[in-house]
């Protein structure tokens, strides 16, 4: 065994079978494993720009890909600081490696990735909802020392497909509630509200999106803060997700991104992931005209549930309306700094992609 820590070489489709084809072999059937396909990998870890790679640090056993921890630049504000850093997340060792401290050189060896792009911390979640999962154990070694958890979080749920959504949950409960509800859980419904229109997001409409995310998010004690390729890509204008603006009276007053991504539980089934929801400016009748047209355009795509993550980036009854259910909070937010620990007000409320 010859161990050393570098930049992904590959392919993204080699980088996607790996993470999926890891992450299967320790969870299938246990916790719900999301199939990121090279597409994926492509548009959220930015694979069109050679720097990219810099962020995907990896292990290898002489050529053989071994672990990985996957990450892409962004700009957070945390308390009003304006800080460059990276969300991350994919943290895979290769099961025939574990306990031989792949986990721990690939977490160092991002640490000094970090520190040369000159990016203060990377972003991730522990998924703590189940017993099975491994990655607040690994987490919990390293805090004090780079990392801190400062928050937890969950989600919003909507069901959109009441039999195949029953027959994919791997909780148990959870799947028995969806079939008992099926005949009240009805599909979400447009109401074409007079003076609102509903549109795909164009690049035109990109300094008006950046606008609407000021707005809404400002008040987050931590949260991403976005430019027009950062936020363009974000809302499809490159492939991959979708974007889609409500114009209230003739003008852009909001914006939703969101994207499809196929998860495994007891089958493999498109779960809806609605990233970006910029509201506030809406009356209540746009707005829920906006999200329910996201809603059937991931039903659509054939996605049996749509995931809104619950920082508190929209107004506060935004998803108080039927066939919306809030989750308790199943992970905990990681911050893992490039150099020492740097305290921090807590997090209440923030703006953040779940990866």
């Amino acid at each position: 065994m010859r161990l050393e820590a570098r930049s992904f070489e590959g392919t993204p489709e080699e980088l996607s079978e790996f993470v999926v084809s890891t992450w299967l072999s320790t969870y299938a059937g246990k916790v719900s494993v999301p199939h990121w396909s090279a597409d994926y990998f492509r548009w959220q870890l930015g694979l069109d720009r050679p720097e990219s790679r810099d962020l995907l640090t990896c292990v290898y056993d002489r050529d053989r890909l071994v672990g990985c921890v996957l990450c892409f630049p962004m700009t957070f504000a945390w308390a009003g600081e304006q800080i460059e850093a990276a969300q991350a997340s994919w943290l895979s060792v290769h099961p025939d490696y574990r306990g031989h401290g792949v986990g721990k050189m690939v977490n160092e060896a991002s640490g000094k990735a970090l520190r040369e792009r000159g990016l203060a911390f990377k972003l991730g979640y522990g998924y703590f909802g189940s017993k099975d999962s491994l990655g607040p154990k690994f987490w919990k070694k390293t805090l004090g020392e780079s990392s801190e958890f400062v928050g937890k979080i969950g989600f919003w749920a909507r069901v959109l497909d009441p039999a195949r959504a029953a027959a994919w949950n791997l909780n148990r409960m959870e799947s028995r509630l969806t079939a008992f509800s099926a005949p009240v859980l009805t599909s979400p419904r447009l109401r074409h509200p007079r003076g609102v229109c509903i549109r795909p997001v164009v690049a035109a409409d990109l300094p008006r999106c950046l606008e609407l995310a000021e707005r809404s998010t400002s008040h987050a004690d931590l949260r991403l803060l976005w430019d027009e390729e950062s936020l363009g890509r974000q809302l499809g204008l490159q492939g991959y997700a979708e974007g889609l603006v409500a114009e209230e009276e003739g003008e852009v007053q909001g914006c939703i991104g969101f994207h499809a991504v196929p998860i495994q539980g007891n089958t493999v089934q498109p779960v809806g992931i609605l990233d970006l929801v910029f509201v506030s400016e809406l009356s209540a009748r746009a707005r829920n005209e906006l999200v329910n047209s996201a809603l059937l355009r991931l039903k659509e795509v054939g996605a049996v549930v749509a995931l809104k993550l619950r920082g508190g980036d929209y107004p506060w009854n935004t998803f108080l309306n039927w066939g919306w259910v809030w989750k308790p909070v199943d992970s905990h937010v990681i911050v893992t700094w490039a150099d020492n620990v740097q305290r921090r007000s807590a997090v209440r409320s923030s703006h953040l992609l779940w990866r």
